[in-house]
């Protein structure tokens, strides 16, 4: 009859382990030059604008600008749709990327050329 004390020991010992929860994310950095600023926005017809990308580069959703990518884009030369001017930066959508994870910060870019060379090269 060993077996009845044993049984109510390990669910008294059970009862006395916390259960751990996962840790949340941590939120992330709010950039205040971006956040809740409206960009000045360019938009452009499907090859007016094109972006060259000499290495691969962190991609962003339009809502995690400035903060973590969501994903990389490869190496290339890309139609840009729209650019977001939010005067501390300029990011560009690309429009033959799929979404959500499309924009790029201009930093990433190596050379633009077409409609946005002038207006809108990186720094």
């Amino acid at each position: 009859m060993l077996f009845g004390p044993l049984l109510l020991l390990s669910m008294v010992l059970g009862a006395c382990i916390p259960v751990t929860a996962p840790a949340a994310a941590p939120t992330p950095t709010v950039d205040p030059a971006i956040y809740n600023q409206v960009p000045d926005t360019t938009l452009y017809e499907a090859g007016a604008c094109m972006a060259t990308l000499a290495a691969p580069t962190p991609a962003h959703t339009s809502n995690t600008l400035a903060g973590p990518p969501s994903a990389e884009i490869p190496p290339g030369e890309y139609s840009v749709a729209m650019t977001a001017d939010y005067g501390s930066s300029l990011w560009l959508m690309l429009g033959e990327v799929a979404v959500p994870a499309n924009w790029i910060n201009s930093n990433s870019v190596t050379a633009l050329s077409g409609a946005c060379a002038a207006s809108d090269s990186p720094e």
